[in-house]
């Protein structure tokens, strides 16, 4: 649907919080605060919190190494608090003092699984520092890190510069930030010292301008750095704000209430907006569903009448029909050797034409042919009307594959197989039971299965016919004789050899079973295509559920 990677990547950001933060701070709300810095590209990160901590323990230079873990510097007491999967569980824990070397620029780099802890007893315990990747990085999967480390943290702290100060990404991500109630502190690097006042104003101007009145504001003048380090009076105002609030368990408790508090504030809004989203997908599936109603069900019907309307004896059917009668030997080889109505019949369809392919074969490609040919049709009309909807050419450009119409062996060899084994066998067994009762009986056995395979698809109106008689004569039915190319006398032929009742028996169940297979290859054609989406229903429970979770945290809160 349109908009949908937006909508998920609100959904991807939201589990994130709920996992990073939201449910690990609910659990421990006297746990460790942790301030994560963060901002863009050369903003000066990671010197700042080498400067903070008064050691180097993240790589600082212009060329980030894009594939380093993140950095979290703790005091050794709080240790436990982070060594566990409490917060952050995606990411494994390496523990090194030792900053990470600098490595190459790899925009093509694999996401970062890992998170290093320096335990550091300069820093007070109480609140952790963790230097997160660029919000700008050329890494895609960094930027994606850093979102997720700042929705981690109970402050943010954002680093920019003079010269950057006004970009729109720090800005966007600082909205956010506002909306969702956050502790926030911002620190203007680099700032030229004439500039100095100017630029702070303007920059608590812009922040209050943003909804954003209430952060703290922290400036360091440029300067040059001492050992690698900022001078000692740059970073004490942030220091100390920091040894503060890592100190007092007043001025923590308020940092971690606040941003907790907008956090739980923010989720009613973040889920309303997934279930709006939720909940037109749910119409988008019940649309596409309503589609293969629209042509399934009408070429199921036509499909199972086109197998039982008699419109299969035609063309190669037909024409291998009437060959296959005009050999003046079908009553011998329906058991004519007797006399009787079988064997007249038998002479009066006189032709010396023979095929050797039985008739059975030249029905069941007929059937395969028919019944492809309908699936394969409404297949490729689903497909063509799922293409000319928005949400089913996305769906086909996704999964497709899982929808191609299938080749004619692959779709009926074993189904049209199976359905022809049926009948052959019920016409052996009923051949078998007449052998019984005429010990003298001769009959070919496939020739008595062709029969009984062409008049399972012809239509069935009844075996009476119209005696030819001279006016005024007295009819006889042992003279009746059909017309050539027609099946009533075949019929009448095979229901003197076997019974009438039997021969029933047989059609009634070949043409149920062909119908029950036909209708099953079908069936399993749609229900290939309704795999491939969503239920509707289920995701409507869905959509309800979270609405009524959304409400639950807005009454709890």
């Amino acid at each position: 649907m349109e908009g949908i990677d937006a909508v998920r990547k609100e959904r991807e950001d939201l589990l994130s919080q709920l996992d990073d933060y939201i449910i690990p701070r609910l659990q421990r709300p006297d746990a460790p605060a942790l301030a994560v810095i963060g901002g863009s590209t050369g903003a000066g990160k990671s010197t700042l919190t080498n400067s903070i901590v008064g050691r180097e323990v993240t790589r600082s230079g212009v060329l980030r190494p894009t594939t380093r873990s993140p950095v979290l510097v703790h005091h050794p007491f709080d240790s436990g608090a982070f060594l566990s999967q409490r917060i952050l569980p995606r990411l494994t824990r390496v523990t090194s003092e030792a900053p990470e070397p600098i490595q190459p620029i790899d925009p093509k780099a694999p996401r970062i699984t890992g998170l290093r802890l320096v335990p550091y007893d300069g820093l007070a315990p109480g609140l952790a520092l963790l230097d997160a990747p660029d919000i700008d990085s050329l890494v895609e999967t960094n930027r994606d890190l850093a979102v997720q480390l700042l929705q981690a943290a109970d402050l943010w702290i954002f680093v920019t510069t003079a010269a950057r100060y006004a970009d729109a990404m720090p800005w966007e991500m600082l909205r956010q930030a506002a909306e969702r109630g956050a502790a926030i502190a911002v620190v203007l690097d680099r700032v030229p010292p004439e500039a100095l006042q100017e630029l702070r104003i303007h920059l608590a101007t812009k922040l209050r301008d943003n909804g954003l009145g209430g952060a703290a504001l922290f400036t360091v003048p440029e300067a040059s750095l001492e050992n690698g380090f900022l001078p000692e009076d740059s970073v004490r105002p942030l220091r100390d704000w920091l040894r503060r609030i890592a100190g007092d368990d007043r001025s923590r408790s308020v940092v971690v209430e606040r941003t907790l508090g907008g956090a739980l504030r923010s989720l009613p809004a973040r889920a309303r907006v997934l279930a709006k989203a939720a909940a037109a997908q749910a119409d988008g599936w019940s649309q596409l569903y309503e589609e293969i109603d629209g042509v399934m069900i009408p070429a199921r019907f036509a499909m199972l009448d086109a197998l039982s309307d008699g419109s299969l004896m035609s063309g190669q059917v037909l024409s291998h029909w009437q060959e296959f009668i005009a050999r003046g030997d079908l009553a011998s080889r329906l058991g004519g050797g007797s006399a009787g109505r079988a064997q007249r019949l038998g002479a009066a369809l006189s032709s010396s034409d023979t095929d050797d392919r039985a008739l059975a074969t030249t029905v069941c490609d007929a059937v395969t042919a028919s019944v492809h040919h309908a699936v394969r049709a409404s297949m490729e009309r689903v497909l063509s009307t799922w293409r000319e909807h928005p949400y089913g050419a996305s769906l086909l450009t996704a999964r497709g594959h899982q929808v191609a119409p299938m080749d004619q062996e692959t779709l009926l060899a074993k189904p049209i197989g199976e359905w022809r084994e049926k009948v052959t066998q019920r016409v052996h067994e009923a051949l078998a039971k007449a052998r019984e009762e005429r010990a003298d009986l001769r009959v070919d056995e496939q020739t008595v299965a062709d029969v009984m395979f062409a008049l399972a698809i012809s239509p069935d109106p009844g075996h009476a016919v119209s005696p030819v008689k001279a006016p005024g004569a007295t009819p006889e039915p042992e003279t009746t004789v059909p017309s050539a190319g027609s099946t009533v006398g075949a019929r009448l032929a095979v229901e003197e050899l076997l019974g009438e009742g039997i021969v029933r028996s047989i059609l009634e169940a070949a043409r149920t079973d062909l119908v029950m297979r036909s209708a099953t290859v079908i069936d399993d054609e749609r229900l290939r295509l309704e795999r491939v989406l969503e239920n509707p229903e289920d995701l409507g429970l869905r959509v309800g559920a979270l609405l009524d979770a959304a409400s639950a945290v807005n009454i709890a809160e």
